[in-house]
């Protein structure tokens, strides 16, 4: 029996030693998974605070477009290494504008409305169905900017298995200000005003119609409430809103707001432009501004009282229908988009600037050398001044003979001649809008005689634009609507 006992006891002291070694090798490697396994989670630490670095920089950089793609760079840059003094992030600029959807082009419409990226070779352009990203160069003028950078994180415990470092990998963010290619982000009340006076050609009104209807198409009806009004006043009939005023009504009767706030311009964001609209079919039978059997054909160019109209609704200070329309997140940007196309010519000789109250105003009619026709400019300036102090954003659209007439009329015998000391209305129309993103003050670079020069007042980055032709107003009148959005967002470029 002795022999049998040694020999299991030898049998057990072989398996005790063979389950040892093997609690050993296990050992080892559960060390090792769990070192390695602090290490990836220490990996993936560092990598979501690496992307929360690049979006800050992103976002950071975003603040100084479009105005200087150079201050953008700097200043993504600098934020980057005040959160983390080692990192090196790359900076590239982008044009974000629109895509035409499943064709995935660049919607061309958008340049240079909304930014700029100067001539582009169209193989270096990325497009999906909705947005489209074009390369810009650092003097172009740029909507987006895309942070990149990648970090190696030292390991603790993967050095016993022989691995010192990791990588975080490439982590990207792009930031982009403005519309981005889409649909305006931020709520907004707009009261666009739009000047059909006589001297407005037939063609022009009826393409600045079409402008204005297809400028909604910009729009997000969830978010933008629209109401619109014409120079001269309106008196809704039964079937148009925007007919104009007869003689019997005198200068101060009709409505400056012939279509009261609506969203119903579209279905949605997404949707076509709805043809029963109000706003829509208001605009669309919006006749000139001639008043039948008035000596005086009109009721002239009443640009302050306009201006004065369209604050006072927006402001409520005369009552809207704001209240009766579903309310909207955050507190909308109230905007007026006025477009004229001559001097102040006014058969009313009297009112306030103010707006507080409700009288019309008005400088009584323009003749060379008489003043007021200076009156005139000077008093939309400081309706215009008014309204800006009572947080709304005017923005200006000159067209036509505005560009290039002085508010005093000038001397016709003997032939056309300015009076050298009558100023211009352009400039009283661009002092009239809002400054810029950038805070400076809006001006009126030229008389937008050639085309370069109209490219070069309306890419300027403020709030005053100006057109020749009413085929230009198109793309001006959606210019317009996307200059108001400031907002900075994340995107995912394509």
């Amino acid at each position: 029996m002795r022999p049998l006992r040694t020999r299991l006891a030898r049998g057990r002291t072989d398996d005790e030693g063979a389950v040892a070694i093997l609690v050993g090798l296990l050992a080892v490697v559960i060390f090792a998974c769990a070192a390695l396994a602090v290490d990836i989670a220490s990996l993936s630490m560092e990598r979501q605070k690496l992307h929360d670095h690049v979006d800050s920089a992103a976002h950071a950089g975003a603040f100084e477009l479009p105005s200087s793609g150079s201050s953008a760079k700097t200043w993504a840059v600098t934020m980057a290494k005040r959160q983390d003094p080692t990192m090196t992030p790359d900076t590239d600029l982008f044009c974000v504008v629109a895509s035409t959807g499943s064709s995935k082009q660049v919607a061309a419409g958008q340049i240079p409305a909304t930014c700029d990226p100067g001539t582009y070779n169209s193989a270096t352009v990325r497009c999906n169905t909705k947005i489209c990203s074009i390369p810009c160069p650092t003097t172009g003028r740029c909507n987006t900017i895309r942070v990149s950078d990648a970090k190696d994180v030292d390991y603790d415990f993967a050095p016993i298995i022989g691995q010192n470092k990791g990588s975080t990998g490439s982590v990207t963010s792009a930031a982009c200000k403005g519309s981005c290619g889409e649909t305006l982000p931020n709520p907004m009340d707009i009261v666009i005003m739009a000047d059909r006076t006589t001297s407005m050609l037939d063609s022009d009104r009826e393409e600045m119609k079409t402008a204005i209807v297809d400028s909604l198409g910009v729009m997000d009806p969830t978010l933008h409430y629209v109401a619109f009004g014409a120079l001269h006043k309106s008196k809704a009939t039964a079937s148009c809103a925007t007919a104009a005023t007869e003689k019997s009504d005198g200068v101060t009767g009709g409505d400056w707001i012939a279509v009261p706030f609506t969203n119903d311009y579209k279905a949605n964001r997404d949707s076509a432009i709805n043809s029963s609209s109000k706003l829509v079919k208001g605009v669309q039978c919006m006749p000139s501004g001639a008043v039948q059997d008035l000596a005086t054909k009109s009721y002239g160019t009443h640009l302050a009282s306009a201006m004065k109209g369209a604050a006072r609704y927006l402001l409520g200070k005369q009552p809207n229908n704001l209240s009766s329309l579903p309310k909207r997140p955050g507190t909308p940007k109230k905007v007026i988009i006025f477009e004229t196309d001559g001097q102040p010519d006014e058969l009313l000789a009297s009112g306030s600037a103010s707006l507080d109250t409700s009288d019309d105003l008005g400088a009584d009619r323009n003749f060379y050398g008489n003043g007021n026709g200076k009156d005139g400019c000077d008093n939309f300036n400081q309706v215009a001044q008014y309204a800006k102090d009572n947080n709304i954003t005017v923005l200006v659209i000159g067209f036509g003979d505005a560009n290039d007439a002085p508010c005093e009329k000038p001397i016709t015998s003997g032939g056309y001649k300015r009076d050298p000391r009558s100023p211009w209305v352009r400039d009283y129309l661009a002092k009239a809008a809002s400054p810029g993103p950038s805070g400076a003050p809006s001006k009126a670079e030229s008389d937008c005689s050639s085309n370069a020069e109209r490219v070069a007042e309306n890419k300027d980055g403020d709030y005053y634009f100006c057109a020749v032709s009413g085929s230009e107003l198109g793309p001006i009148f959606a210019t317009a609507i996307v200059a108001v959005t400031e907002s900075i967002r994340l995107i995912e470029m394509p």
